[in-house]
């Protein structure tokens, strides 16, 4: 049996604790190093300059973030609108279910990023801001609808509100930003019956998925509830608005984790490892999707790439989302790099997005003239046993080259890596250049 399928047979029960992944402590300790409350600023920008600590943060040119433009409905959400410019508004959710660090995660982006001079904001829950007032659910009755319909609101104007503010920042001070969400859009969504939520969108018709949970944000998050694999660090004692135990608290995780399904960069941190380590992994989730690097320091959080064989009846699949994607691969000003136009979408609402991606191993590209052609593909993210996964199925009208290929995606920790077992998987291509999105558009058969 092959290391992949291996890893593919793994039970349910091995998904728990135990972290099979070797993590350099000491790395570890650096990285927390810059999100201690106490640091002064000219000791963070002595760890960022000292040549002999291996620890380093830079611009790295290899980073699909590099240059990203996403077309906004929803006017008020900051975007990034000079590609040129090597500042950016970065907007993450932190998410998940009852007692999963959320708050603990928050602070400690937050002073990492003050540390190495980012404006940041964090935004709060707004659930529990109204919960504090005396609410409790199970005494709205059928009112409970009107009630998430409100709290919806109220959390958009709160998020508007400070993503005005962050504009200024960005394009009055120059300044990068981040805008730290204790839960976003999608969150009431979970509270709702399938029915209930398609009133309120009817009530509501600039409601919908795309725009509230693909438009709004650029990164989500979502952290594994203790009572899922910690459970004997589950407590109801650090938020007085919470009165869930532990069956009521996996099942809103898992009703968390279905609502925000689509989002094409959504990170599931579980309880693999230890608090501490769980927290850094947050915290390199983030730096990742930015593009900040950390020299010698990795918590073995990667993309892994497999060709799939076929694709099962639906019925085989968990909860998922399809998409339909376009990419557009355009000319670039330099021989190393790579820029593309992403299209993704449902019932005709979408999200773009400009890429720009210099290329990896000297790869060279011909810029002389435009690519012309483009991948048609339809995306179906789904989670299996806390993972989220991509499965991309390209379709007519696409290059000969991607005819039929069925390309597998997640993100795992090294050693953690599980693969649906509803899927026949053909081989691991994470490493091949011939099944890059570039090189694919390229070919021809």
């Amino acid at each position: 049996m092959s290391s992949i399928e291996a890893n593919a047979s793994k039970s349910a029960s091995d998904e728990r604790l135990e972290s099979r992944s070797p993590i350099n402590v000491i790395q570890l300790n650096k990285l927390l190093k810059l999100s201690n409350p106490n640091l002064k600023k000219s000791q963070s920008q002595s760890i960022l300059n000292d040549a002999n600590d291996d620890l380093e943060i830079d611009e790295p040119i290899d980073h699909s973030i590099s240059a990203l433009l996403t077309q906004q409905t929803l006017s008020t959400a900051p975007t990034q609108t000079d590609a040129s410019s090597s500042k950016r508004i970065h907007r993450v959710v932190l998410t998940g279910g009852p007692c999963a660090g959320k708050t603990t995660s928050i602070n400690k982006i937050k002073i990492f990023f003050e540390n190495i001079g980012w404006k940041v904001f964090c935004v709060p829950e707004t659930a529990t801001i109204l919960l504090s007032s005396g609410i409790y659910f199970y005494e709205l009755g059928k009112h409970t609808i009107d009630f998430q319909e409100n709290l919806l609101k109220t959390l958009l104007q709160i998020e508007d509100s400070i993503n005005q503010a962050a504009k200024h920042y960005y394009k009055e001070k120059d300044q990068n930003v981040i805008i730290i969400y204790d839960r976003g859009a999608m969150d009431p969504v979970a509270y709702l019956d399938e029915e209930d939520w398609e009133i309120l969108k009817q009530r509501n018709p600039t409601w919908n998925e795309v725009d509230l949970r693909d438009n709004r944000y650029d990164q989500i998050i979502h952290l594994i509830t203790a009572a899922k694999g910690a459970e004997q660090f589950y407590t109801l004692d650090n938020n007085i608005s919470r009165t869930e135990g532990l069956d009521l608290a996996r099942q809103l995780d898992a009703k968390i984790a279905k609502a925000w399904i689509g989002h094409p960069y959504k990170y599931v941190i579980d309880n693999c490892t230890d608090f501490e380590i769980k927290i850094a992994r947050v915290l390199q989730a983030v730096c990742d999707r930015i593009g900040l690097q950390f020299k010698g320091f990795d918590v073995g959080n990667r993309k892994r790439k497999f060709l799939v064989k076929a694709v099962p009846e639906v019925t085989e699949f968990p909860p998922f989302q399809d998409f339909n994607v376009v990419h557009n691969y355009l000319v670039s000003n330099s021989p190393k790099v790579q820029a593309r136009i992403r299209k993704r979408g449902q019932s005709n609402v979408w999200s773009y997005t400009y890429t720009v991606r210099f290329i990896r191993n000297d790869q060279v590209v011909e810029t002389y003239r435009q690519i012309d052609k483009r991948e048609y593909a339809l995306r179906r993210c789904f989670e299996w046993k806390h993972r989220y996964y991509q499965l991309d199925m390209y379709e007519e009208p696409c290059n000969p080259s991607c005819r039929g290929l069925i390309i597998l995606t997640t993100r795992c920790m090294d050693e953690d890596l599980l693969l649906p077992d509803f899927l026949e998987i053909e081989k691991e291509i994470t490493q091949d250049p011939n099944y890059s999105m570039f090189n694919l558009s390229k070919r021809k058969k």
